[in-house]
């Protein structure tokens, strides 16, 4: 099986012959088929992901790292007790113990990896619709790669019976101990927050996080299971959040979804803002905190992390978009810091390889104590507007390379960047899994950024005839 740049795979057969269409981090189609990529294996239980499946994924898992012992964990689905149950009984196959958290983020279940120096399987769909679930596979505090990925969704079948397999609980995970330790106790002291867990695992943590951090907090949603918005904050309104904030006077909403990874801020004013600028918020923050040199981002995150940046002598390094590939870029080029604006994925490698939402959220809320709302003007603020055009991928590449000719600054390490006049730029990605071309663009107002998408739109149709 061959997997693309981005950990996608055009096609994959299951072992019954039937043909599953792989798709990328930014895949939010709710398409029927299974969905696989680096960031994890995901289907509708019974009819993409079959519990069978399910059990053969985390073997094989299991074989590929070769330990004895792993950790589970789920996020809050009402499906998850049946997928994490398939879960551990591939596990078990093998003859491994496997220790339980329940329901925790995905994010303190990296954590827990890490520290505790084991593999790990997360059932989750992450930002996907409530009747998704699937498994997110973890490997010393890290997600897998691109081999380790072949062999999980690989043809070998547990074996039957257990083993000698043994499951236990796994105590209480460390993640709020670890993340108060990093920060300190009531070091925001007085900070007004309101939450919106979405029904998700972030219920498990970010109020007595929070709380033992010295914030006044304010919970909505707060029901596991119970779905009462989408489970991706970065699309739904977050109507009672925005409301809440502007009634209780709160410095700050914060929206989680489901397993505890994405998180979108609503400002004093009510605000809903973009991943983005949230990124932007907390990696200014934090390069003031630590004064590192280099940071990594996506290719199609905004420039103003540039600018914040540079404001400290740091550098930007870009990577191919996906939170694999950041994580990636930054073991190879040493950086701590990194992160996709798409979902305001901070990632802090001292502390997790993956985005963090709470770790963003505290770095916000630490400065909101130290300098007041003022805080939220004190980065740049860009504009993006993206497109999808129906094109033929081979015709697409052509029209590409022909472009690449027309500019003196592109990049091609994912897709074709165009770096423009007046602090833009424009990104053409291709689908690794349809005929589809994705044009984004960011600019200094609405207007601008609308009006570059419609123009490369347009050449790049013409380009392609």
């Amino acid at each position: 099986m061959k997997i693309g740049s981005h950990g996608q795979a055009a096609l994959w057969k299951s072992p019954r012959g039937i043909p599953l269409p792989y798709a990328g981090e930014d895949d939010r189609t709710g398409a029927p088929g299974l969905i696989v990529s680096l960031s994890g294996i995901r289907g509708v239980p019974n009819r993409d992901l079959s519990l069978e499946d399910v059990s053969r994924f985390a073997a094989n898992f299991g074989r590929a790292v070769g330990s004895n012992k792993f950790l589970l964990a789920r996020d809050s689905r009402t499906t998850g007790t049946a997928v994490s149950r398939s879960a551990a009984a591939g596990l078990l196959s093998l003859g491994a113990t496997v220790l339980d958290y329940g329901i925790i983020s995905t994010p303190a279940l990296f954590r827990e990896s890490r520290m505790r120096k084991l593999p790990a399987v997360m059932v989750t769909a992450s930002h996907n619709e409530p009747e998704f679930n699937g498994l997110k596979f973890i490997d010393d505090g890290t997600g897998i790669g691109e081999s380790i990925l072949e062999a999980v969704v690989g043809r070998e079948t547990p074996r039957s019976g257990f083993a000698g397999g043994l499951m236990k609980s796994a105590g209480t995970p460390r993640y709020v101990a670890d993340i108060v330790e990093r920060f300190g106790a009531g070091t925001c002291e007085g900070v007004e927050a309101a939450v919106d867990l979405g029904g998700g695992a972030a219920i498990s943590h970010a109020v007595p996080l929070l709380s033992k951090l010295g914030c006044h907090v304010t919970s909505l949603n707060d029901t596991y299971s119970i779905f009462a918005r989408r489970i991706d904050p970065v699309a739904d309104d977050l109507d009672l959040l925005v409301r809440t904030v502007k009634s209780k006077g709160c410095d700050i909403g914060l929206g989680f979804d489901c397993d505890g990874d994405r998180l979108v801020v609503v400002d004093s004013e009510g605000r809903k803002r973009t991943g983005d600028y949230m990124l932007t918020l907390a990696l200014s923050r934090l390069l003031a905190e630590t004064g590192e040199k280099q940071v990594v981002v996506s290719m199609d995150t905004t420039q103003a992390v540039d600018d914040v940046a540079g404001k400290s002598g740091c550098r930007v390094a870009r990577s191919k978009v996906g939170e694999a590939n950041v994580v990636g870029a930054m073991k190879r080029v040493g950086a701590r810091l990194g992160g996709e604006g798409s979902s305001g994925g901070l990632i802090d490698g001292t502390f997790n390889h993956c985005r963090d939402s709470m770790l963003a959220a505290v770095a916000i809320v630490q400065e909101l104590k130290v300098r007041g709302r003022s805080f939220y003007r004190s980065v740049p603020v860009y504009h993006q507007e993206r497109v999808a055009l129906q094109l033929q991928k081979a015709k697409a590449l052509k029209a590409m390379k022909k472009l690449a000719r027309e500019y003196d600054e592109v990049d091609t390490t994912d897709g074709l960047r165009v770096a423009l006049p007046q602090k833009s730029w424009v990104l053409i990605r291709p689908s690794g899994t349809e005929d589809v071309v994705r044009v984004s663009a960011e600019a200094s107002s609405p207007a601008r950024a609308a009006s570059l998408v419609e123009s490369f739109a347009k050449r790049l149709k013409e380009l392609s005839r």
